[in-house]
């Protein structure tokens, strides 16, 4: 993975109000982020909490949402490497 969660979300709170996504949107993706950032990096939580933001990404956010790719790219990269 080229970006770990922290980073992550950092690019989240910088670049949020610009995005296209609303502000509600991000606010509820970021704090999926957050919770993932709290668990161990290895356990079902984490991933579990990576794999909701990505969802809300994938099911309320515009295709044109720059957030919304690094979110999307943060939790396949997690995937792949959990295999």
């Amino acid at each position: 993975m080229d970006m770990n969660l922290t980073e992550l979300i950092r690019a989240v709170d910088e670049r949020g109000a610009a995005d296209a996504a609303s502000t509600g949107q991000v606010a509820s993706v970021r704090g999926a982020l957050v919770a993932a950032a709290a668990q161990d990096p290895g356990s079902t939580a984490y991933q579990s909490r990576v794999q909701g933001a990505a969802r809300l990404v994938s099911e309320t956010w515009p295709f044109s949402s720059e957030l919304g790719t690094l979110v999307l790219a943060f939790s396949e990269a997690l995937q792949r490497h959990a295999r």
